[in-house]
């Protein structure tokens, strides 16, 4: 059994040896069988078997025609058509041609389109008519005509059928495949986001306390001789400031590490949190000045963060670019939105036998752009920029109430 399936394999992926052994069986079936027809067969069946040399010739046409049914279909279909309206005409018995038009006529109409198997099976239809006609006419003989052009119409139905459902599944697997790279495009994409996500997250939690880190390691090593009080003390900023960023890293590391359902739920930072990240700065010597009004309102969840995140980004810029620069951070409610500024001026210039821990060419820029990202994401918009008076300009405007989707 499983060698008769391998010969039946190795035959379905290979359609030319397929037609040619369907058409060589069927051309010698029925070129043999007349002969091995006992005489009672012949004489008492109502199918004619008696074989003609016209009708022979038929037969074997009508062969070579199905072997290249795949292969060259509108041929085939012409001279299986010929044949069988010659047959009638001429009254010889070439059984055949018939079946074999049948099954040429399946064959062209499931591979091709609609319109152009309609008209062939028309043209197959009126070339038969007019052999039926010429046997009537000659011989009376009318009763293949009708059943040869419905089995010429019935297989093209069915072959239309064919078809359109093999039409219907092509489009439902081409619409799932589609549908699978949309799945899969949206998953790298939600990927993308979520390692900016993260990647702005870490940004924004490491770069305060690792800038506070320097300038207060900057302080305590040009006080360390001179004044060991004020060195001690920066050094405990410094060691305030790592167990900070140890703190909020493992927190961030903690959640990545965690499935869905166990991530906390802690509120996110927002301008509530505004006044403890304005000491912090002041405790590294920053000169600030607020502009914060008493009562802040409310914001939306993005815009809140965002907001904390860009004061956070941009005194933190001011460390590391600007030290010691008189800054000023300034809150107020413009409208439907709210607008959030971080402005410093140039910073003081380094005396002689000073210390200067600011490092202009330090950074990589990303923080604009993080703030940038988040801001828009909030549905804000922002604007930096270098001040008249050598010093920069950061500030956001947010709306206040979350827009619909």
């Amino acid at each position: 059994m499983d060698e008769v399936r391998g010969v039946v394999g190795w035959i379905r992926r290979r359609p030319a040896v397929a037609d040619l052994l369907l058409g060589a069986g069927l051309g010698l079936a029925f070129v043999a069988g007349p002969v091995a027809a006992p005489d009672w067969l012949s004489d008492g069946t109502p199918v004619d078997l008696t074989l003609t040399a016209p009708g022979i010739a038929l037969t074997v046409l009508a062969a070579v025609a199905l072997t290249q049914r795949r292969r060259r279909p509108a041929a085939a279909l012409v001279v299986v058509t010929t044949a069988t309206a010659a047959s009638m005409a001429g009254g010889w018995q070439a059984h055949l041609a018939p079946l074999a038009l049948v099954l040429v006529m399946y064959g062209f109409t499931v591979r091709s389109p609609r319109t152009r198997a309609l008209a062939a099976a028309g043209v197959a239809s009126i070339t038969v008519g007019i052999g039926g006609v010429v046997a009537g006419v000659l011989r009376d003989d009318w009763e293949r005509l009708d059943t040869i052009v419905l089995l010429v119409w019935t297989s093209t139905a069915i072959a239309l059928a064919v078809q359109a459902r093999r039409a219907t599944i092509a489009a439902l697997e081409d619409r799932a495949r589609r549908a699978e790279e949309s799945r899969e495009a949206t998953a790298r994409r939600r990927v993308a986001e979520e390692r900016v996500t993260i990647a702005r997250e870490l940004h924004d939690v490491i770069a305060h306390h690792v800038a506070v880190m320097s300038v207060q390691s900057g302080v305590a090593e040009h006080l360390l001789e001179r004044d060991p009080v004020a060195a001690r003390a920066a050094l405990g900023h410094v060691r305030g400031a790592a167990r900070a960023v140890l703190s909020e890293l493992q927190s961030v590391l903690g959640v990545l590490r965690q499935d869905e359902a166990a991530v906390p739920t802690a509120p996110a930072p927002g301008l509530s949190g505004l006044e403890g990240l304005i000491d912090s700065f002041r405790a590294t010597g920053t000169p600030l000045e607020t502009r914060i009004p008493d009562l802040l309102p409310v914001l939306p969840p993005a815009a809140d963060v965002a907001a904390f995140r860009l004061v956070q980004e941009a005194l933190t810029n001011v460390q590391k670019h600007a030290a010691r620069a008189p800054t000023t951070v300034r809150v107020e409610v413009d409208g439907d939105s709210i607008v959030v500024a971080v402005t410093n001026s140039r910073p003081p210039t380094r005396e002689p036998g000073g210390w200067d821990v600011a490092d202009p060419g330090a950074g990589s820029g990303l923080g604009l752009i993080g703030m940038r990202e988040r801001v828009m994401a909030a549905g804000g918009r922002l604007e930096t920029g270098p001040t008249p008076d050598g010093g920069f300009d950061v500030t956001a405007r947010l709306p206040l109430t979350q827009e619909d989707p």
